[in-house]
């Protein structure tokens, strides 16, 4: 669970970088850095225990469909936490939403499709680690 929410975080901060680089912003290597270490320490936490809240409904479910379909064991287990953070993000929004009355993303990176899939990857990262831990540990 914690490598699904570091990936995602790392994926969700270059994704912003890039985002301001775009916008004609100079990025020199060391900002990139900074600026990653900074959401390490500040936001990862608060995302590894939302991903670990998704996770722990999504593995269940995909668990119990590779019982029925062993073969697609491990794609399961990433397309598990792929959605996880899908739905993760469409929740956050929600709630800003409707309990603040808010029409800003809270998380940018999932501002649009190429960074909301991007960052699904980073889930997806959870779910393959997740898929070969299991595994490991069932031997």
């Amino acid at each position: 669970m914690f490598i699904g929410g570091v990936a995602t975080t790392i994926l969700s901060t270059q994704i912003v970088l890039q985002y301001l680089i775009n916008a004609g912003a100079d990025m020199p290597f060391n900002a990139r850095l900074d600026a990653t270490l900074t959401d390490l320490t500040g936001f990862a936490p608060t995302l590894i225990a939302l991903t670990a809240i998704g996770y722990l409904i999504a593995f269940p479910v995909a668990r119990l469909i590779s019982r029925r379909m062993n073969s697609l064991r491990t794609f399961g287990y990433a397309l598990s936490g792929f959605v996880t953070i899908m739905v993760m993000i469409y929740a956050i929004e929600v709630f800003y939403q409707a309990a603040l009355a808010s029409t800003i993303t809270p998380i940018g990176s999932g501002r649009d499709l190429w960074g909301l899939l991007i960052i699904g990857f980073g889930g997806a990262t959870g779910g393959l680690a997740f898929a070969r831990l299991a595994r490991s540990e069932s031997r």
